[in-house]
């Protein structure tokens, strides 16, 4: 799982939780630090970003320049930003959304839904 929020506190919680339930967890604060730990590990199987990172960009930015490098991957935006401009941005991405606070058991759902989901390789 490649974990990306500006918050280095939420980035920690998220990996913390996740490591929790034996997942391999990539972690970052930046664009330039996700793409960094990418250039040292394999593809994740699953992005799990915050929707407002640092600057003006996205969650949604930060995907988009990750499917250019690794390919189409199942996506969720996780944000406190209820507003309808996030919701319809995100959906608009074939992405799926959650809100913080986080519910762990539905972040795990979600999870093994979209991993369920996937491609098997031959």
């Amino acid at each position: 799982m490649l974990v990306v929020d500006n918050d280095a506190g939420a980035v920690k919680g998220m990996a913390a939780l996740l490591s929790g339930w034996h997942c391999e967890v990539l972690s970052a604060r930046t664009v330039g630090e996700a793409e960094t730990v990418l250039d040292h590990a394999a593809a994740p199987d699953i992005l799990l970003l915050d929707y407002h990172l640092d600057g003006a960009l996205t969650g949604l930015d930060l995907r988009a320049r990750l499917v250019r490098r690794l390919g189409e991957l199942p996506c969720v935006i996780i944000t406190a930003d209820h507003g309808e401009a996030v919701r319809t941005a995100v959906a608009a991405a074939d992405c799926h959304l959650l809100h913080k606070p986080l519910k762990p058991l539905a972040l795990k759902s979600l999870m093994a839904r979209l991993l369920a989901a996937r491609p098997r390789a031959a």
